[in-house]
């Protein structure tokens, strides 16, 4: 029996390697660790940049809704008058329309109560009107437009548009 015994028994050495210790476990779960909190911090960044994404998109949207509203009623108005960061003048019903900005929104006043035409999420930093007449030409509007959403407190995230209208009555 003594001689079977030695003959199937595996030598010392195996007896060591067959797991792991507490100090290569402990430094596996550390490089793990590691890996997953740069991993999960990327995710969160980008999270991050993706809902700025989509809400300055939406900004943007937003604000050629309104610079497109406008122009649309420009181009058939008469009688410009413009005063600071408003714009007076008759449009094709005949109604005295104004479109000015009033506490970070534009306001369009017409017959009925002055309203805002942009969304609450937007605010307007600026909005400039232009009015050019060139001899044997329509007149030109040009209509300036700054815009930024309500979570960006710096002007870097200021959205700015222009457009000219040119007016269809001469």
């Amino acid at each position: 029996m003594k001689f079977f015994h030695k003959r199937y028994l595996l030598p010392a050495t195996c007896y060591k390697s067959r797991g792991y210790t507490i100090v290569e476990t402990l430094v596996a779960m550390g490089v793990f660790l590691v890996i997953t909190t740069v991993a999960v911090g990327g995710f969160v960044r980008a999270l991050y940049y993706h809902r700025q994404a989509l809400a300055l998109t939406a900004v943007n949207s937003n604000a050629s809704a309104v610079i497109e509203q406008m122009a649309r009623e420009i181009r058939t108005g008469t009688d410009f008058n413009i005063l600071a960061s408003s714009l007076n003048f008759d449009n094709a019903l005949n109604e005295a329309v104004t479109y000015d900005l009033a506490g970070g929104s534009v306001i369009r006043s017409a017959s009925s109560p002055p309203e805002a035409i942009t969304d609450t999420n937007v605010i307007v930093e600026y909005l400039n009107f232009e009015y050019l007449q060139i001899a044997s030409y329509p007149p030109r509007i040009i209509i300036n437009l700054g815009v930024r959403t309500q979570s960006s407190s710096s002007n870097s995230g200021v959205v700015h548009l222009q457009t000219t209208v040119s007016g269809r009555n001469f």
